[in-house]
């Protein structure tokens, strides 16, 4: 019967008694001890889980190793995982079920007394200057445990890792490390390949005319490039931000050809074509004049396709000499007709067209021709770029021209960036931080690991297939062999480059003193170009392997 059936309304220190039993079932209640409230020393009321995780951070011998029984489940393989399980369930359980764990302490809203001394027993001491009253350091403590340690998984090797590797004394020799199959660096602006296109030039166009609408007016049937590809070139002065006229790429020439023929047909059945409300021209073009318009300050060099072929030094005519692709001023300009858009009032009507120009200058540029790029160059573009999208991210997030301004442009621009061949590394990651790309699209665009550590490398960059861990193990080897480099120097010349060095980022080593760019740094340095940096930085790496690494066995 019930206890207040019977009158009987006695309570127990707030618990019921030991053994009761109702009309409709049996329940039994264990019966409270009296380390469960609190004792007379205030201790504070703790779980038995609670109590057992704090005692992994304590140095003394815990209770369940003196073989005191707290109720709980001892695992074969040690009190460490049993004691981070979640606490018993103590719900009343019917009558014939064994009951090993004690219930909860009474619920008290009363102010516990805090007593430091028995707050530091429970939590036990720490030999490292931890504060003891931090139940985290008892954490800490736990996952310091050689046994946590243990239960982590290991990373696993690549199989071209375990291939290189697997030799006597676990070191490749220098032959197989420099072997193409295995060497993982190459030269950044060699990827970019030009491929020579069919091309559609149309002509007399509206300055004011958008990609979207070219593309509409060819024809969804056309065999136009992929979008990711950039088929549509719509030329812009860059001084002046006058619209020229637009070159569309095809799949295939014969592609090109059909899309010709049908605008022929139309003007025969008079049915002239129209881009907006003018009358414009079609006409079958090629790479040389699409590049010839998008570089038009790019003097002594004959455009056969997308490939220059460099004139003759004429040293009577100067003027005629190949200088480069582009200017600097070019791309300063490019910069100003978004910054300034009142003095500019073609690219005022127009705001996309600046950001449309300088993807179809990243997306065209002949990067593989590195003997002809200088560092200065590559560096104006660089800036354009990098300031094009800071400018185009406060235009959105302020809503300039919801428009011609989209999200869309800025995807495009910012994948050209990521795209580029000629972009190092450390340029890329630069990009990526400023346009905000995910980790998980950094893959995509072939970017080594830790790509902010490349700052002495202006032209090499990881091959498409390397794996990370073969980019990491030879980064490894140069670091630890320019180390032992170092310290054959005298005491002076060590004291410099260890000034020197805490400058800078030291993933590679001492890689950057073997390269020795700061010999000529200046306008010397700005009008190096890439196929000299490349040629310096791959003949370091080669000194460096060749001292690391054992020579192959002759028989």
């Amino acid at each position: 019967m019930n206890a207040s059936a019977n009158g009987n309304n006695e309570v127990n220190d707030g618990f019921l008694p030991s053994a009761q039993t109702t009309q409709n079932e049996q329940t039994v209640y264990a019966q409270p001890n009296a380390t469960n409230g609190h004792d007379t020393n205030g201790r504070i009321p703790q779980s038995q889980s609670f109590t057992g995780f704090t005692m992994l951070g304590s140095s003394e011998q815990s209770p369940q190793r003196q073989g005191m029984d707290h109720g709980l489940v001892q695992s074969p393989e040690g009190s460490l995982i049993s004691t981070m399980t979640e606490p018993k369930n103590y719900a009343p359980r019917t009558n014939g079920h064994l009951i090993t764990q004690e219930p909860p302490p009474k619920f008290n809203l009363g102010v516990v007394p805090y007593n430091k001394d028995s707050v530091d027993n429970e939590l036990g001491s720490s030999d490292n200057n931890t504060n003891s009253q931090d139940p985290f350091a008892a954490t800490a403590a736990a996952l310091a445990n050689p046994l946590h340690m243990a239960l982590t998984p290991a990373v696993k090797r690549s199989d071209k890792l375990n291939e290189l590797l697997n030799c006597p004394g676990g070191r490749p020799s220098f032959d197989v490390a420099m072997h193409p199959d295995n060497f993982p660096f190459t030269e950044s602006c060699r990827t970019g390949k030009a491929i020579n296109h069919g091309v559609v030039k149309i002509r007399n166009i509206p300055f004011s005319t958008k990609r979207a609408e070219v593309i509409a007016f060819l024809g969804r049937n056309s065999k136009i490039l992929n979008d990711a590809d950039e088929p549509v070139h719509i030329i812009m002065e860059r001084v002046t931000s006058k619209t020229m006229d637009a070159y569309v790429e095809f799949c295939t020439l014969e592609d090109a050809m059909r899309a010709v023929e049908r605008h022929i047909s139309n003007i025969t059945n008079s049915r002239p074509s129209r881009l907006g409300d003018r009358a414009v021209d079609v006409e079958l073009s090629s790479q040389g004049s699409l590049m010839r318009d998008l570089f038009p300050l790019a003097t002594g060099v004959i455009w056969d396709g997308a490939t220059p072929e460099f004139k003759p030094y004429n040293a009577h005519e100067p003027w005629e000499n190949f200088k480069g692709f582009i200017t600097e001023e070019e791309m300063i300009m490019l910069v100003k007709h978004v910054e300034v858009p009142h003095r500019s009032p073609f690219s005022k009507e127009c705001p996309q067209r600046p950001y449309e120009c300088l993807i179809s200058t990243l997306k065209k540029f002949p990067w593989s021709f590195m003997d002809r790029v200088t560092i200065s160059q590559r560096r104006a573009l660089f800036r354009a770029t990098c300031e094009l999208l800071r400018l185009l991210t406060r235009s959105l997030q302020k809503g300039d021209d919801v428009v011609n301004l989209t999200v869309q442009l800025y995807r495009r621009l910012t994948k050209a960036a990521m795209s580029c061949p000629g972009f190092t590394p450390l340029m890329k990651d630069d990009i990526a931080w400023l346009a905000n790309v995910t980790e998980s699209d950094l893959p995509k665009y072939n970017l080594p690991p830790l790509p902010g550590t490349w700052r002495h490398q202006y032209a090499l960059a990881a091959k498409v297939n390397a794996q990370p861990d073969v980019i990491n193990w030879y980064i490894s080897i140069i670091r630890d062999q320019s180390h032992k480099d170092m310290m054959t120097l005298s005491i002076q010349e060590r004291n410099n480059l260890q000034e020197k060095a805490a400058d800078t980022d030291m993933t590679w080593g001492y890689f950057w003193n073997e390269l020795g760019y700061e010999r000529f740094m200046g306008p010397g340095f700005d009008q190096m170009t890439l196929g000299q940096a490349a040629y310096a930085e791959l003949s370091a790496i080669e000194r460096i392997l060749y001292r690391a690494l054992p020579a192959a066995k002759t028989y």
